[in-house]
């Protein structure tokens, strides 16, 4: 009875097209540079934009992982209080780091990418990939977490959306591996789309 409740009241949100709108607009601008929209670097020196680039890619990534894997198992296996307080906590986590770090992964990657004559992602196939792998998991998982946090509408209960968590968490950790591969090994698996005649040079 009171899961059925829960679903009535879950669609029932009166502000839920709101957040669909911010949803597609966030996922529709941040595709724009795989049709050949490019971000300046603005002169910044290129050694300074990796480190930040690179420490914020750390910081997600491990706090992205062991978070979840620590917060799943106490959600899952502990009392409904500490799966609140722990559901809590990674509300903080996504909203003080996983939301700033991937704003901050994606435009100084862009801007990296314009830096020692790379040229675009277009120019830079496997950059180009990496990029495309980021944007599926931000549209996949990043966004609607923290959306879903940000808007904390099932404080109460701790073992909402775990499931489809658990399944948007894997999907997230094979495209993190393959981006990982693209960086280092310079894959590109798929040929970058054609760019679109407004971001012609």
């Amino acid at each position: 009875m009171e899961g059925e409740l829960n679903r009535v009241q879950e669609h029932e949100d009166p502000n839920r097209f709101f957040w669909y709108f911010i949803y597609i607009l966030i996922t529709v601008v941040s595709a724009l540079p795989l049709f050949g929209l490019r971000i300046s670097d603005f002169g910044i020196n290129y050694l300074f934009l990796l480190v930040v680039h690179e420490f914020a890619a750390f910081l997600f990534f491990g706090h992205t992982l062991f978070s979840n894997i620590w917060a799943m198992q106490i959600r899952f296996n502990q009392s409904k209080e500490v799966g609140i307080w722990a559901r809590s906590f990674l509300r903080k986590l996504a909203l003080s780091i996983t939301m700033p770090t991937s704003i901050i992964i994606t435009i100084v990657g862009l801007m990296l990418i314009e830096s020692e004559s790379w040229g675009g992602l277009h120019n830079a196939p496997w950059a180009w990939n990496s990029y495309l792998a980021f944007w599926i998991m931000a549209a996949v998982s990043i966004t609607p977490d923290v959306i879903r946090y940000g808007r904390n509408r099932h404080a109460s209960d701790p073992k909402h959306g775990m499931v489809s968590g658990l399944i948007r968490g894997n999907i997230a950790l094979v495209l993190t591996i393959y981006i990982l591969f693209c960086m280092v090994v310079k894959i590109a698996w798929i040929t970058p789309f054609a760019k679109w005649s407004m971001f012609l040079d």
